[in-house]
C-alpha cells in the first residue's frame, strides 16, 4: 500500500482526483491511500495502523514538515519499520528532503512529477508508485515538463505560454486599448482553474483594457532552470525596454518580493499601480453571511504578506466551492470582479490621462464638524500641506485657477463658503455651494442599493434624502472648485447629528448626505482620484466588513471605485493599515511633527537652578543651603510638584530634594512635540537638528544612542545620571544632572557640526577635535561607538530626512498612476529609524509573529513594573486588571503588550524553531512564577480585532489554559474568579456548561462592523451629566465578546460584571510622537473604562501607563503622573505653544483640541485639578498675544477653547478664580459676536 500526505489542498483534490480518473479505467493495482491535513491534524493509533501496513509513505509538504506531530511520530515509526519514505519539504531545495529506501534517480521522478505538476504527471505518478510496489508490471510515461510561464488566453488554451507579448497582443487585443497586466500562478492554469482569471478578462474588456494574463512560479526553480514571476513580468510586461502595462493585478497569494534570494525591486522597475484581488479559501455563501470579511489565513495570505509589495486592495475576486466529489475549484464573485475592473480602471486611467484634464478631490476631515477644526489631522498642518501640494500639481500641469499663498490663505477661502459648519451659514454662502444632490437624483442612486441596506438607512436617517444638509430641494456639498480641484470637508458622521444613537446605535450608518457627497464626486463632478488629508477620517470606519468588503459594506458604498491617496501619519501605523485595508488606500506616510527636549521654562527652570545650587551649597555652604532649601520648598508648592513627588512619611528633606531633583530632569529631557509637520517639507536648520537627536536618543538596532556612548566615555550609565540628579559625581564638581546637561550639550555641538559641514564623510574625522571631545579622552570603544553613530548620522539620517520631500512627489506619482514603493510604519523615535525615509506606502507587521522573543521580555517587565506598583500603593496582589489593547501600539512593538497580558495570566508564548512565528503559549509553573496568577480582561478595539486575530486567539487560549489548572485560589485569580462567577450564573439558571463558558469570556471590544469606544463622542455631543452615563456608552460600545466561539456577542451584564471587579486599568505608551493629550481615542478607551469602573464598583482603579517610549528603559507611571507630565512637559511649554503658533490655523485648532482632551479626561478619570485649568486659561485663552493670533488665523478655535473651559466650569470640574470665569465669559460672547458678524456683515 502507498500511502501519500500533503498539507497542500488543491494538491490533495488533484491526486484525489487522478487517482479516481486511474481506478475508473482499472489501471492502478496496488492500493493507494492520499490525505490531507495540516499542523493541527494530531497523531493517533488509526495512522500508526495504516503505516505499518504500507510499503511506501510520502509527505508532500508546504513548510517546516518536521514541526507538524503527526509527520514526527510518523517518521519515527517508518524508520522502525524500515518502510520506504520520501518527504519532499521545498520545491526550490531539496537538500531538506527525507529520504528513506529512495534510489537517488527514484528520488528525482518523483521530485519531476510533483515539480512539473499538471493531470498527466500527477496521474502517471500514481502509475509509477503503482509500478514500484504492485506485483506486475505497470505501464507509466516519465514526467513531462510544462510551460512554466507565458501568456493565458482562454479561448485558445492551446498556446498558452507559447507566444509573445507581440503575438499576442496583435492576436488578442484590440488596438489602442490599454493593457492592464494579470499576475496568476502556474498551478492555476495547469489545473484549468481560471474561471475567475477568465472573468476578469472578460469585465477588462467590457471597459475598453486588455488583459495581458500571466501565469508563473512564484520565484526562480534553479533545480528547474524554471523562471519565477519577477521574470516573467519583465519578460511579458516590457517592449523593447519600455512598459506597456497600465496597471497590474496580482492574485498570487502571499507576498511577491519577501523572501526572495533576488529580484526583489522587480515592482518599483515596472513602476505601475499592483491592485491585489483576494482568493477566498471559502464559498461565497460563507463569506457574505459572515461580518468577517477574511478569515485568519485569507487575511494573511492576501492582505497581510501582499502589503509588503506596496500593494492597493482591489478586493474579492473569487471564492473556493466544493464540486461533486469534493474537489475545490476558484470561482469568481462575479459582482466583486466587475468592482475591481472599476478600479483598475480608474487606476490605469491616472497613467495615460493628461495631468491638465484630471480632477481631483481633496479632503479635508472635520470633526467634530465646526469651522473650529476643518483639517484635523494628528501631527500635520494639514492647510500648509494641501497648500504646498497644490503649488506642486500647478507645475505638473494640473489646472488651477488659484494659488494660495499659505495654508491660512486657503482656510480663509474655504470657510467663506460652505462648510460643515451650519451655524452661522447665510444664504449668500449657500450660492457658493460646490456642488448639490438634487433629491431625485439621490432617490434614483438609492434605488439601486440592497433592500436591506434601504431598510437601515431609512430606520436610521428617515426617507430619502433625509434632512441633514438638506436645502431647497437639494444635498449639499460643501467646498470650493479650484480649476479641477475640490477642496472640500468630509461629511458629518452623524453622532453628532443624533446623540441619542450614541448610546442606542453605535454602528449605525451615516446619514443620506454622506453618500450624496461621495456620489456627487465621483459620478457627477466625476473625480479621477480622491486625496484624503492627514490622520484620520471616517471613511475606512463605517461599518462593515474588517477586509475584503462587500458591496453592501459602508466603506465600499461611498468610494467604489476612485482611487484613494491618503497621506498619513506613519506612526500611527495601525489606522493607516485600516485606511488601506477598508479604504483601499495607497498610502503616503509621512513624518511625525519637529520634536525637542522639553527643557525647562518659568518657575520649573528657577526651580532647576535653585536645585543644582543646593547640592553644591550643602556641601560647602550650611547657611546658604538652608535658605535656598527654603526657596526650593517655595517652588515645590507653588508648582504643585507634591503631588508628583510626595514626600515619604519621615523622609528626610536630602532625600526628598533628590527625588525632586530627578522628576524635574526626567522632566527635562522628556521628547515633546514643537509644531507640527508639512507635508513634503523635510526637517531644516534647528529642526533638523532636534530630530536627529530625537532619532538618535535610543539605539537604532546595532547602532548606539549617542547620548549612552557619551555618558560611558564619562564612565557612568546615562540612566544612572537622571536617577542620581541630586547628587555630586565622585570628583564633587558637578551634579550627576549638571553632567547629563553636558552631555546633551555636546551631543548637540556634535550634531549640529555635522550638519555644519553637509554631513560630509570628513565631519566624521574633524568632529573629534572638538574641545568637547578632545576633553573627554575617548578610549578605543568609545572612540569606535562614537564613530558609528555618527556614520549613521552623515550616511544614512541626514539623506533618510532630505528625502522627505518624497512625501509631496510620491502623492503626485500616486495621482499619475504610478507605484509607491512600500516601506515599514511605526514610531521612527523609538529606536525605528529604518521606517524612513517616509513617502512611502507604509505597511504593519505580520501577525503571527506576535509578541516576538524581545516583545515578550519588555511586557515582562511591564508587568512586574505595574504589580510592584500596585503592591507598594495597596500592600497586597491586584486580582483583576483590565487593558486597553491596540492595533497600533501592538504592530509598533511587535506585541509588547500582547506580552505583558500573558505574563501577568503566568504564561509564555510558544515560538516555531526557525520561522519565530507564535504557535501558542504555554504555563509558567508557580514555582518559576513566584506569584499569583493576575485575572486580565481585555478591552480590544475594533481595528485590534480586524488585524491582530491572532493575537485574540493566543489570549482566548491563555485564559483557558489558566482556569483548567488545579491551583490554590489564592494562587491562581482567573480560575477563583471564574469559579464564583459561573456558580452565580448557574444559580440565575443558566445551564452548568455554558455558565462557566460565560464566567471564562476576558475579551470584550466593539460590536460587529464597528468601532470605537462612544466615550468621545458622547463627551463632544456634551449629552451626558455625570459618570453614570459615560459607562453606560462605555459598555453598550465594549460589551462584545470575541473568542471562545463567539463572534462579538453583547453581552453587557458579563462586561459590567467584569469591569465592576478591576483593580487596576492599563493603557501603555511607546513612543512620544503621539501621547495622552494628543487625540480623544486614548480617553475614550482607557478614561472610559476608568468611567465604567468608577460607576460600576463605586471607586476608580488604579491606572496604570506602562511607558517603553525607550525599550532599554521601561518606566511605569500612575494616569495623574503621566498626565501631568504631558501637561508641564508639553501642553503648557511655551516651546510647544510657539511651536503651533507657527502654523496658523491647524495650530490654533490643535490647541483648542488639547483643552478639550483635558475635559475629556477629567470627565472619566478626575485627572485635572484646579490649577491646571488655570494655568491653560492663562496661557492658551487669556493671553493677549494668543489671543490676537488666534483671532487672526482661527476665531474658531478660540470660540471653543473658551467654551470648554466655561463647561468644565459649569460642570463642576474646575472651581474657576471668580476673574477667570468673568474673562473667559467675556471672551466667549465677544467672539461669537464677530462671527456672527462676520457669517452676515
Amino acid at each position: 500500500m502507498v500511502i501519500i500526505f500533503t498539507n497542500v489542498e488543491r494538491q490533495w483534490t488533484m491526486l484525489q482526483q487522478a487517482g479516481r480518473y486511474l481506478a475508473d479505467r482499472n489501471l492502478l493495482l496496488a492500493e493507494i491511500r492520499i490525505f490531507f491535513f495540516n499542523d493541527h491534524v494530531a497523531w493517533s493509533q488509526h495512522y500508526a495502523a495504516l503505516l505499518k501496513k504500507s510499503d511506501t509513505v510520502i509527505f508532500l509538504w508546504q513548510g517546516p514538515v518536521y514541526e507538524c506531530e503527526l509527520s514526527a511520530k510518523a517518521f519515527q515509526l517508518l524508520d522502525s519499520e524500515n518502510r520506504c519514505l520520501y518527504a519532499f519539504m521545498s520545491t526550490a531545495d531539496s537538500t531538506a528532503d527525507r529520504i528513506n529506501g529512495f534510489r537517488a534517480e527514484e528520488i528525482k521522478q518523483i521530485r519531476d512529477y510533483i515539480l512539473f505538476s499538471g493531470s498527466s504527471n500527477y496521474q502517471n505518478l500514481l502509475l509509477w508508485l503503482n509500478h514500484k510496489t504492485g506485483r506486475e508490471a505497470c505501464a507509466y510515461q516519465p514526467p513531462q515538463a510544462l510551460a512554466w510561464q507565458g501568456l493565458y488566453q482562454p479561448q485558445a488554451r492551446e498556446k498558452d505560454g507559447l507566444l509573445s507579448t507581440a503575438e499576442y497582443v496583435n492576436a488578442f487585443c484590440r488596438q489602442n486599448r490599454p493593457l492592464v497586466g494579470i499576475l496568476f500562478s502556474r498551478e492555476s492554469w495547469i489545473w484549468q482553474d481560471t474561471a475567475y482569471i477568465d472573468a476578469i478578462i472578460s469585465e477588462l474588456a467590457g471597459r475598453g483594457l486588455a488583459a495581458l494574463p500571466v501565469f508563473g512560479l512564484w520565484e526562480d526553480n534553479q533545480e528547474l532552470a524554471a523562471a519565477g514571476i519577477s521574470r516573467a513580468v519583465e519578460k511579458f510586461f516590457y517592449r523593447q525596454h519600455e512598459v506597456i502595462i497600465a496597471a497590474v493585478i496580482n492574485t498570487f497569494k502571499v507576498s511577491l518580493t519577501t523572501s526572495r534570494q533576488n529580484q526583489t525591486g522587480f515592482l518599483a522597475k515596472l513602476n505601475v499601480p499592483v491592485i491585489q484581488a483576494y482568493n477566498l479559501l471559502r464559498s461565497q455563501a460563507e463569506w457574505q453571511a459572515g461580518f468577517v470579511g477574511l478569515n485568519p489565513v485569507e487575511l494573511s495570505v492576501n492582505i497581510v504578506q501582499p502589503e509588503f509589495d506596496g500593494i492597493i486592495h482591489g478586493g474579492v475576486v473569487s471564492s473556493k466551492e466544493a464540486g461533486s466529489y469534493g474537489e475545490s475549484r476558484y470561482l469568481p464573485v462575479q459582482e466583486r470582479v466587475t468592482a475591481l475592473a472599476g478600479k483598475v480602471e480608474k487606476w490605469a486611467k491616472l497613467r495615460y490621462s493628461d495631468n491638465a484634464r484630471k480632477k481631483v478631490a481633496i479632503i479635508f476631515h472635520n470633526y467634530p464638524p465646526t469651522n473650529a477644526n476643518i483639517g484635523n489631522a494628528q501631527g500635520l498642518d494639514s492647510p500648509a500641506s494641501v497648500a504646498a501640494l497644490l503649488q506642486a500639481m500647478a507645475a505638473n500641469g494640473y489646472r488651477i485657477d488659484t494659488l494660495p499663498a499659505s495654508g491660512c490663505e486657503l482656510m480663509a477661502d474655504l470657510v467663506a463658503g460652505v462648510t460643515n459648519d451650519r451655524r452661522f451659514l447665510t444664504d449668500e454662502q449657500l450660492q457658493r455651494v460646490a456642488g448639490k444632490v438634487r433629491q431625485d437624483d439621490y432617490r434614483n442612486w438609492f434605488a439601486g442599493l440592497a433592500p436591506a441596506t434601504r431598510d437601515e438607512l431609512i430606520r436610521e436617517w428617515g426617507l430619502p434624502p433625509g434632512d441633514v444638509f438638506f436645502a431647497k430641494d437639494s444635498l449639499l456639498v460643501p467646498g470650493k472648485i479650484n480649476g479641477n480641484i475640490l477642496i472640500t470637508v468630509q461629511p458629518p458622521r452623524g453622532f453628532g447629528e443624533d446623540a441619542g444613537k450614541i448610546l442606542h446605535s453605535p454602528t449605525c450608518p451615516p446619514p443620506h448626505h454622506y453618500f450624496a457627497f461621495y456620489t456627487w464626486i465621483r459620478d457627477v463632478w466625476q473625480a479621477d482620484a480622491v486625496i484624503h488629508v492627514g490622520t484620520h477620517g471616517s471613511l475606512e470606519w463605517l461599518p462593515g466588513k474588517n477586509a475584503g468588503l462587500a458591496p453592501t459594506c459602508y466603506p465600499e458604498l461611498a468610494l467604489q471605485s476612485l482611487p484613494n491617496i491618503y497621506p498619513y501619519y506613519v506612526t500611527i501605523v495601525g489606522e493607516g493599515i485600516q485606511a488601506k485595508r477598508r479604504g483601499a488606500a495607497c498610502l503616503i506616510g509621512h513624518l511625525c511633527p519637529p520634536v525637542s527636549q522639553a527643557g525647562t521654562y518659568e518657575e520649573l527652570a528657577e526651580l532647576d537652578v535653585l536645585l543644582d545650587e543646593y547640592a553644591h551649597y550643602k556641601t560647602t555652604q550650611s547657611a546658604g543651603a538652608v535658605l535656598v532649601l527654603e526657596q526650593i520648598e517655595t517652588k515645590i508648592t507653588s508648582l504643585h510638584l507634591a503631588e508628583d513627588v510626595p514626600r515619604l512619611a519621615g523622609e528626610l528633606s536630602d532625600d526628598y530634594i533628590l527625588r525632586v531633583h530627578m522628576y524635574l530632569e526626567n522632566l527635562k529631557h522628556m521628547q515633546i512635540r514643537a509644531g507640527l509637520h508639512t507635508l513634503g517639507q523635510a526637517p531644516q536648520a534647528e529642526n533638523l537638528t532636534e530630530y536627529i537627536l530625537a532619532l538618535t536618543r535610543v539605539a537604532n538596532g546595532s547602532v548606539p544612542s549617542l547620548p549612552q556612548v557619551l555618558a560611558r566615555a564619562y564612565g557612568y550609565d546615562y540612566y544612572q545620571l537622571i536617577e542620581k540628579s541630586g547628587e555630586l559625581v565622585p570628583d564633587g564638581n558637578c551634579t550627576y544632572a549638571e553632567l547629563a546637561d553636558v552631555i546633551w550639550h555636546t551631543c548637540r555641538v556634535i550634531v549640529e557640526y555635522l550638519q555644519a559641514n553637509q554631513f560630509a564623510e570628513t565631519a566624521v574625522v574633524e568632529v573629534f577635535k572638538l574641545p568637547q571631545l578632545r576633553e573627554l579622552n575617548l578610549t578605543g570603544t568609545a572612540t569606535g561607538d562614537l564613530t558609528l553613530v555618527l556614520r549613521y548620522i552623515c550616511g544614512e539620517l541626514s539623506v533618510k530626512l532630505a528625502a522627505t520631500a518624497q512625501e509631496i512627489t510620491n502623492t503626485l506619482r500616486a495621482l499619475h498612476g504610478e507605484y509607491v514603493e512600500p516601506g515599514p510604519g511605526g514610531a521612527p523615535t523609538n529606536g525605528r529609524a529604518d521606517i524612513l525615509p517616509t513617502g512611502r506606502n507604509f505597511y504593519g507587521t505580520d501577525p503571527g509573529n506576535l509578541p516576538t522573543p524581545a516583545a515578550w521580555e519588555i511586557g515582562k517587565t511591564l508587568a512586574e513594573q505595574v504589580l510592584c506598583r500596585y503592591i507598594a500603593e495597596e500592600g497586597v496582589y491586584p486580582e483583576s486588571i483590565g487593558m486597553v489593547m491596540w492595533s497600533d501600539s501592538n504592530m509598533r512593538t511587535n506585541g509588547q503588550c500582547l506580552a505583558e497580558l500573558l505574563y501577568l495570566l503566568g504564561v509564555r508564548p510558544v515560538w516555531q524553531q526557525g520561522s519565530r512565528r507564535v504557535t501558542g503559549v504555554e504555563v509558567i509553573e508557580l514555582r518559576e512564577l513566584k506569584r499569583p496568577r493576575i485575572d486580565v480582561l481585555a478591552r480590544v478595539s475594533g481595528l485590534f480585532r480586524d488585524t491582530l486575530f491572532n493575537a485574540i486567539q493566543l489570549m482566548e487560549k491563555a485564559t483557558a489554559l489558566v482556569a483548567a489548572l488545579d491551583e490554590p485560589a489564592e494562587m491562581n485569580f482567573v480560575r477563583k474568579h471564574m469559579k464564583q462567577d459561573s456558580a452565580a450564573l448557574a444559580a440565575q439558571g443558566v445551564d452548568h456548561d455554558l455558565a462557566w463558558q460565560q464566567a471564562g469570556y476576558r475579551i470584550f471590544g466593539c460590536p460587529p462592523g464597528g468601532y470605537g469606544a462612544g466615550v468621545a463622542a458622547l463627551l463632544e455631543a456634551r449629552s451626558w451629566e455625570n459618570v453614570h452615563d459615560l459607562a453606560d456608552v462605555y459598555v453598550r460600545w465594549g460589551a462584545h465578546a470575541y473568542g471562545a466561539g463567539r463572534q462579538g456577542e453583547f453581552l453587557p451584564h458579563l462586561f459590567r460584571q467584569r469591569l465592576g471587579t478591576l483593580d487596576i486599568t492599563i493603557k501603555n505608551i511607546d513612543n512620544h510622537e503621539v501621547h495622552l493629550l494628543s487625540s480623544d481615542d486614548f480617553n475614550a478607551y482607557c478614561g472610559g473604562m476608568n468611567a465604567a469602573v468608577r460607576s460600576i464598583r463605586g471607586r476608580a482603579p488604579r491606572c496604570y501607563i506602562g511607558d517603553s517610549t525607550d525599550q532599554s528603559h521601561t518606566e511605569t507611571r500612575s494616569l495623574g503622573e503621566e498626565f501631568r507630565r504631558v501637561l508641564r512637559g508639553e501642553s503648557l511649554n511655551p516651546k510647544f505653544i510657539e511651536g503651533m503658533k507657527k502654523h496658523g490655523y491647524k495650530g490654533a485648532a490643535d490647541l483648542a483640541a488639547l483643552v478639550c482632551h483635558c475635559l475629556g479626561w477629567d470627565a472619566t478619570s478626575e485627572v485635572m485639578r484646579d490649577w491646571m485649568y488655570e494655568s491653560l486659561a492663562a496661557k492658551l485663552a487669556l493671553d493677549n498675544s494668543i489671543q490676537q493670533w488666534m483671532q487672526a488665523v482661527n476665531p474658531w478655535a478660540l470660540q471653543r477653547l473658551a467654551e470648554k473651559l466655561l463647561e468644565a466650569e459649569r460642570r463642576g470640574l474646575w472651581q474657576a478664580e471668580p476673574a477667570t470665569k468673568q474673562e473667559l465669559e467675556r471672551l466667549y460672547l465677544a467672539i461669537e459676536g464677530e462671527l456672527e458678524e462676520r457669517a452676515d456683515p
